[in-house]
């Protein structure tokens, strides 16, 4: 405990001295043209990331994590993290210069409206005083007059974008949406094979009975229509019986006095309507669903089930979609969320969710592939497939493109801060002082 707290202490300590060195705004560790961004604005960049990665679930205050080698080069975490701030915040800097050439400016307008968020925040986490929130400030490398620093150079850089692009980027055309989209993202279908189930009432053969409607009298049967539709062999294999003897005494008087059976070999079970028709769920005394755990037995047939799924779906996307409605435990989350497929842009999904393991899985597989992914709830059939013109402007898919023109917008700020990081200077030593280790995680400021 005393070791973490002389850790912590001399932390504090270097933020203090990084601050004192050149007034309240810190040294200077970036230069570009008429712009300089001191280290301790580099120190809060790196705290904001520290606590996005710990929003993320990340273990942040676990040396390990941060020690870890990424890399044969023998980059860790740590100095991969840091890098990556300041590879944008030189891209800040190189769009400055940008600024600077555009004759642009801050209106006092912004300024002020900066000022007074600085002064509620004095008042909301400092008590009303500068001194206090200095003092929280400092976990970040930062002091009041850092995060006003901060604040204006995000001001400019707001202004610059819509200098170019247009108010929310509006000037940026759809073919250039289109282009971007097609380069970066990807997208696939998923089906759920769960470890769990809801219980309910199933017949004889352990096979759920569906029903015509809520009052669970009447069984449902697949639709004669359905049935002519099918090839004559198929058609074949669904047979009518009277519902007497043997039948009656299996399944009862709720499936009528004739009973629609599907045969195919040793194989005889009913033809229910499993797409329109309603099963029983059992409920507990709180009217809530009863859920059930597979056994291990019962899961390993599973996997192998799904392994099967995945091959015989290999470049036959109608296949695995007609698998998803048929047997996916989860294929309401397809028909309301992802009717047309899941779309993932790169490294949108960087968390341990399950639409972070999606996306990873996803990117690694070519066009037509599947994937059995091993999960806490059972196990994921995935399927990239290939991208589809214009999915973006459909508002079925909506949901997964709402930070696409943003995206785009980045994209092609970057293309041009790019031409100017040759005129972007660091000061190397002043770099090798700090990394992300040296500056707690921040999500408020």
């Amino acid at each position: 405990m005393k070791k973490k707290q002389i850790a912590i202490l001399a932390a504090c300590l270097a933020c203090v001295l990084l601050l004192s060195a050149c007034a309240s705004h810190g040294k200077t560790l970036i230069k570009a043209g008429k712009e300089e961004i001191s280290v301790n604005v580099f120190q809060l960049y790196l705290s904001r990331m520290k606590g996005s990665l710990a929003q993320a679930g990340n273990a942040v205050t676990d040396p390990n994590y941060w020690n870890t080698y990424i890399s044969t080069d023998h980059t860790t975490t740590a100095d991969f993290y840091t890098s990556q701030v300041l590879e944008g915040l030189k891209h800040i800097a190189a769009a400055m210069i940008m600024y600077e050439e555009y004759g642009l400016s801050l209106s006092d307008t912004v300024e002020d409206e900066i000022d007074m968020w600085i002064e509620k925040l004095i008042e909301s986490d400092g008590g009303g005083s500068k001194a206090t929130l200095n003092s929280i400030l400092a976990a970040y490398g930062a002091n009041v007059t850092v995060l006003r620093d901060a604040a204006i150079l995000e001001a400019k850089l707001s202004q610059l974008k819509e200098y170019l692009y247009g108010k929310s980027g509006n000037l940026i055309a759809d073919t250039a949406i289109e282009e971007y989209y097609k380069s970066t993202y990807y997208r696939g279908y998923q089906m759920q094979i769960a470890n769990y189930y809801y219980d309910h009432e199933k017949d004889a053969n352990g096979v759920a009975v569906r029903y015509t409607d809520d009052t669970y009298k009447k069984v449902a049967y697949l639709s004669q229509t359905v049935i002519d539709a099918l090839d004559e062999a198929e058609k074949a294999k669904y047979v009518t019986v009277e519902n007497t003897g043997e039948y009656f005494e299996k399944y009862g008087v709720k499936y009528g006095d004739k009973i629609l059976l599907y045969r195919d070999g040793s194989t005889e079970v009913v033809a229910y309507d499993k797409e329109n028709g309603m099963i029983r769920y059992s409920l507990d005394s709180k009217g809530e669903y009863i859920v059930k755990q597979y056994t291990e037995v019962e899961m390993q047939a599973r996997y192998e089930r799904a392994q099967q799924i995945a091959a015989e779906c290999v470049g036959n996307e109608a296949k695995f979609l007609q698998y998803a409605t048929e047997v996916s435990d989860n294929s309401d989350f397809n028909s309301t969320y992802a009717p047309n497929g899941m779309y993932f842009n790169v490294g949108t999904y960087t968390t341990d969710t399950v639409f972070g393991t999606f996306s990873a899985e996803l990117a690694k597989l070519e066009i037509g592939a599947t994937s059995v992914l091993a999960s806490d709830s059972g196990y994921y059939v995935l399927m990239r497939a290939e991208l589809d013109t214009g999915a973006w402007q459909k508002d079925a898919n909506s949901r997964w493109f709402t930070t696409l023109r943003g995206l785009t917008l980045e994209y092609m700020l970057q293309q041009k801060t790019t031409a100017y990081l040759d005129r972007v200077s660091v000061d190397e030593e002043l770099f090798k002082t700090v990394n992300i280790t040296t500056v707690s995680s921040n999500i408020r400021y």
